[in-house]
């Protein structure tokens, strides 16, 4: 990940640590993605209790590095301000 952006100078990592509050929102985004799973394999395809514990899994296992970086965006635009219009016309 990029220190800086290029376009508004915007400093991603504020200080160090900064994105440790990203775990909490990588951890609802896997809670919210188990529970999907878990209502559409169980109550509506109605599959077995274990092979709806190995697909959720698998589900959590291979969205974990999408959700890494999701939840990261996630941080940052919570507390990204918008640069004043002045600083915009001056990047055009």
């Amino acid at each position: 990940m990029k220190t800086k952006c290029e376009v508004c100078d915007f400093k991603f990592e504020k200080e160090p640590g900064f994105f440790f509050g990203a775990m909490f929102v990588s951890y609802a985004l896997a809670v919210g993605q188990m529970i999907i799973s878990l209502v559409i394999f169980w109550q509506i395809i109605d599959f077995s209790p274990l092979k709806v514990f190995l697909i959720i899994a698998l589900i959590a296992l291979l969205l974990s590095t999408l959700n890494y970086k999701i939840s990261r965006s996630i941080w940052v635009h919570l507390f990204y301000k918008k640069p004043l219009k002045s600083t915009i016309n001056k990047l055009d």
